[in-house]
């Protein structure tokens, strides 16, 4: 092991001494340490690149795609400046576990540009031999007759699975003529509950700021929420009704004060340390309204 050490050292070193020639050139090179190897045992690839000192370039690492090959570590020498060109080197030590004869592996490098883009500069392609572990049989090697029975899966019965997917889909088909009204039901209660519940979550939290400190943004935002929430829930154009035309409505009476006080606040900006309670009564109506909705949805 310490041979190849010292052979792969010697090596990198002859490669980054022939690149001083060529001045003002990027060349990325590269090859494996070794001419063959056993499936499963690692082997180093070096890798060599020379390029001029404003360049910004980079080597693999970690995060690169080794693809066939599987990275198992990897080692960097000290870059090398000489007459404004770099010289960088890498070891990469490499597993595969394919059953290929010959495999090749070609590593590039990056030059960085901005933030963001890349340049890729190729490398030249090497090839490695693998032996086999396995033993050679002799030619002569006899065969040894094997009469029992061995049991064989049989051939997929489609026929059988197209009737019986057809028989779960007419199923399916009578199932919802005749639950299809229920299932409707339950979907709709579920929806309507889920706005409930995040409409009534949003109004506590606003009663809570407005009891705290009246607030003519939270009032403000606070109707528009509720209109909004009446409007789904009641099927009508809440959010393009005026007051007025809200009062006018035959289950709206409760709250004629209320809106009163609520439009004193947002539109002419008088706050009253009372504004909190306008909105609870604004909370109770509207949970009554989502209890009488729910029971007309059950019993339609």
């Amino acid at each position: 092991m310490r041979n190849v050490q010292d052979k792969l050292l010697l090596y990198i070193l002859a490669i980054t001494l022939s690149l001083s020639g060529f001045s003002q050139q990027i060349t990325v090179r590269g090859g494996f340490i070794q001419d063959s190897v056993r499936i499963g045992e690692k082997i180093d690839y070096w890798l060599t690149a020379q390029y001029p000192e404003s360049i910004d370039l980079l080597l693999p690492d970690t995060l690169y795609s080794f693809t066939p090959w599987e990275f198992y570590g990897k080692k960097y020498f000290p870059s090398q400046l000489n007459n404004g060109i770099v010289y960088d080197s890498a070891v990469y030590s490499l597993e595969s576990y394919e059953i290929d004869a010959v495999q090749y592996l070609s590593l590039p490098a990056f030059i960085v540009e901005g933030e963001e883009d890349t340049v890729v500069i190729d490398g030249n392609l090497d090839s490695i031999f693998f032996s086999t572990m396995l033993p050679v049989a002799a030619d002569t090697l006899s065969l040894k007759t094997n009469l029992d029975y061995q049991d064989v899966d049989t051939m997929v019965n489609y026929p059988l699975i197209w009737i019986v997917l057809g028989v779960l889909l007419i199923l399916i088909i009578i199932g919802f003529l005749v639950f299809g009204k229920r299932i409707r039901k339950e979907f709709k209660l579920r929806r309507l509950k889920k706005e409930y519940l995040k409409f009534s979550e949003l109004l506590s939290h606003n009663i809570k700021s407005l009891k705290s400190s009246p607030n003519q943004k939270i009032a403000e935002a606070s109707i528009t929420q509720w209109k909004a929430f009446l409007e789904t829930m009641e099927q009508r154009p809440f959010t393009k009704l005026t007051t007025k035309e809200i009062m006018a409505l035959e289950y709206t009476n409760e709250l004629n004060g209320t809106l009163k006080n609520i439009d004193r606040c947002v539109y002419g900006g008088k706050l009253d340390d009372n504004l909190y309670k306008d909105f609870q009564a604004i909370e109770d109506f509207t949970q009554h309204r989502y209890s009488v909705i729910t029971d007309q949805i059950k019993n339609s």
